[in-house]
């Protein structure tokens, strides 16, 4: 079901592609088709969430520069130039080498309207100067971890596989989850579990973690799940989903400080854009969520006057059953969006 019922929106230029490295609004314009479908490891077609939504809310047009923080396989980035049509440009940024290899293939047939940066989309405003761009029409950000990484047992994301404990949405980084598993203290272990995993069982999860890397390290995603999942009651492991999915949320946004900077970059975003011009952002967990709506409900507060923006999504815009039933991990996907007034 999706989350209510909003305003329709309306449907409404640089280097080469290289690595330089809800209340639903209604349906928006199904966007056209542009280049080979990006593949995950396993050979599946990479499907992105919300995808004839973020078209929608964002409104590309003719002309227009429109950054994707989270370019990921590029499947949003290739609809948004898809519907933009003219001579609209893309910057896209993503902190995955491998996803940006995917992203590169899908979206060629755009030429040097695309540029791809490897790097952190907390990094927007300078990642805009090094492109030579001033302010911008349209952003999107897609939160959390793809479906490739999740389905790519070698990244250590899933705890329905068997891989090395690592986490690590850019492998250049140093700190995996098996260092923090190994190294980091009780306290800070049940912290994590409990603020960014939302585990009930967060204390007694980190008591077992500490008294297993007592015996041997922890190197394995399997090693992890055994173990949280004697930490867990048998009455409590059936029900909620997998034991371990919260666990590991929580460790890969300790890993990948996926929280540090959020509020910074919507700030960044608001800045940058153009009057008219409107931000995306998608959000898989409430803290998350509740970030974005908090600095989306503070723009656009009158301040002395007519505010500077306007909320185009007072409700998160969430999957419809169709969407959900055909890719389950979007459930939890919430599309907030906003637009520039002056």
């Amino acid at each position: 079901m999706s989350g209510g019922t909003g305003p329709t929106p309306p449907t409404g230029t640089g280097p080469a592609i290289g690595v330089a490295r809800s209340e639903t609004g209604g349906r928006g314009p199904e966007p056209a088709a542009a280049g080979p479908v990006a593949t995950a490891p396993d050979g599946a077609p990479h499907v992105p969430v919300l995808l004839r939504e973020v078209v929608a809310y964002l409104a590309p047009r003719p002309g227009g520069r429109y950054v994707d923080g989270t370019v990921g396989a590029g499947g949003h980035a290739a609809a948004v130039l898809a519907a933009a049509g003219g001579e609209a440009e893309l910057l896209g940024i993503d902190r995955d080498p491998a996803a940006l290899a995917l992203a590169a293939r899908r979206l060629a047939p755009f030429g040097a309207r695309v540029r791809l940066v490897h790097g952190n989309f907390r990094g927007l405003e300078q990642h805009l100067e090094d492109a030579g761009w001033d302010a911008v029409d349209g952003i999107l950000l897609d939160l959390g971890v793809s479906s490739m990484q999740l389905d790519d047992p070698s990244r250590g994301f899933s705890y329905q596989e068997e891989g090395p404990l690592d986490m690590r949405m850019d492998p250049s980084q140093p700190v995996t989850a098996a260092d923090l598993v190994n190294t980091a203290g009780r306290d800070q272990l049940a912290r994590w579990i409990a603020e960014y995993g939302e585990e009930r069982w967060a204390g007694r999860i980190a008591d077992f973690i500490v008294a297993a890397r007592r015996r041997r390290p922890i190197t394995t995603t399997t090693q992890l799940v055994e173990i949280i999942k004697a930490a867990i009651p048998a009455r409590a492991r059936r029900r909620g989903g997998h034991p371990a999915r919260r666990t590991f949320q929580a460790l890969r946004i300790a890993v990948n400080g996926e929280l540090d900077g959020l509020e910074e970059f919507l700030q960044q975003a608001a800045r940058r854009l153009r009057p008219g011009g409107r931000m995306v952002v998608i959000a898989f967990h409430s803290l998350e969520d509740r970030a974005v709506k908090r600095a989306f409900r503070a723009l656009a507060a009158p301040d002395g006057g007519a505010a500077p923006f306007r909320l185009l999504t007072r409700r998160p815009v969430t999957p419809g059953e169709e969407e959900a039933q055909a890719n389950p991990r979007s459930r939890s996907a919430k599309l907030r969006a906003i637009e520039r007034r002056q």
